[in-house]
């Protein structure tokens, strides 16, 4: 059964993964704290390993056209571990939906409104998302577009008001960067930015011209990524080791900017891209969410879920953790060790399994 939620065209589609890798080059900040000058590698690495994952996911759609992943579960693992699968990719959809709510709270509680509560914040964004959500995929697609061509134009900007700020030696010295550290970096950059793109499987059913997804997604994926690695190159160059240091060092950057005392104070453009991909990036992973559980329960509509999705995303947002640094913690350590079966494990085993049904 196909719930209802609009149709989006493959362009579309594109523009979704990039607002999604725009998005996560400001949450997955933290990784520089673990790599610091060597980042840019680790995200080369991470980028390679989610090629080949990309082309599982789209492999695997273009094998079911028309179904979701709660129903290729179904397909795949039978009535009972289907369901056990479908529920924790329920929860890993339904855990970013808070996490992102909780860190965009976190970001202006912290440079810009510090006396007020992170709950104000945490509120307006979940009923402006629950909003879009209500008006369907088409809407957040078409806003996507527009939000991700802003967010490239302001990066450039700053970008270019930065060239007299950045130092080459920041990257020095190359390479230093032992094994340990590599194998965590790339697991975060594969497991926070780039993986997250497994929630597609829920989208691409919703794609007017299917032929088209494998080659819109890679497109996504590509212009996303090289997004994310001028970013990063930037902002080594502009802060070196420092930027580790930093709760989000895209703003600490743009703070940077003083062209004759007259250009100043484009911090702010790093909060409005902010707001702009965040917004985007919580709407696909409440529309996965929605989605999927009305699938679950084989409900006709996902409306009657947006409300209490969003009231229960809201309270988890506001408990889950005492501090921007105990998210950064839990992130970096017992997170990714969760979203590796999601985003790894379950979608090679399922591609597998569904090869095997089709050959014989």
């Amino acid at each position: 059964m196909k719930i209802e939620i609009g149709i989006i065209s493959s362009t579309q589609l594109m523009f979704l993964i990039i607002g999604l890798l725009e998005a996560s080059t400001l949450t997955a900040a933290f990784i520089s704290g673990i790599t610091k000058q060597n980042t840019w590698l680790v995200l080369l690495a991470g980028y390679t390993i989610t090629l080949f994952l990309l082309l599982v996911y789209t492999s695997l759609s273009k094998k079911y056209p028309g179904r979701n992943l709660i129903e290729i579960n179904n397909i795949l693992y039978g009535r009972y571990l289907g369901k056990v699968m479908s529920i924790l990719y329920i929860w890993y959809f339904w855990y970013i939906i808070a996490a992102n709510f909780r860190f965009t709270a976190d970001f202006f509680s912290t440079y810009l409104f510090p006396e007020t509560d992170i709950s104000v914040f945490i509120v307006i964004l979940a009923i402006i998302c629950a909003y879009a959500i209500k008006k369907g995929i088409e809407v957040i697609a078409r806003s996507s577009f527009i939000l991700s061509i802003l967010t490239i134009i302001i990066a450039i900007l700053i970008t270019v008001l930065t060239i007299k700020d950045m130092n080459l030696s920041n990257f020095l010295p190359l390479f230093q960067i032992n094994l340990k550290q590599f194998v965590q970096g790339t697991n975060l950059m594969v497991s926070i930015p780039f993986g997250e793109i497994v929630t597609f499987l829920m989208i691409f059913p919703y794609v007017n011209d299917m032929k088209q997804v494998k080659k819109s997604a890679f497109m996504g994926l590509i212009i996303g990524a090289m997004f994310f690695l001028t970013v990063i190159l930037r902002n080594i160059a502009v802060l070196g080791n420092i930027g580790s240091i930093h709760f989000l060092p895209s703003y600490q950057v743009a703070r940077l900017i003083n062209v004759g005392d007259f250009i100043t104070r484009m911090e702010i453009l790093i909060a409005l891209v902010l707001i702009f991909n965040e917004f985007v990036k919580i709407c696909i992973f409440y529309c996965a969410t929605v989605l999927s559980i009305s699938q679950f329960f084989k409900m006709r509509s996902y409306k009657p879920l947006v409300i209490p999705v969003g009231i229960i995303s809201i309270v988890l947002s506001i408990i889950m953790f005492d501090s921007p640094a105990e998210h950064a913690d839990f992130a970096a350590t017992i997170y990714v060790i969760y979203v590796i079966p999601t985003i790894i494990i379950f979608p090679v085993i399922s591609l597998i399994i569904a090869s095997i049904k089709k050959s014989t």
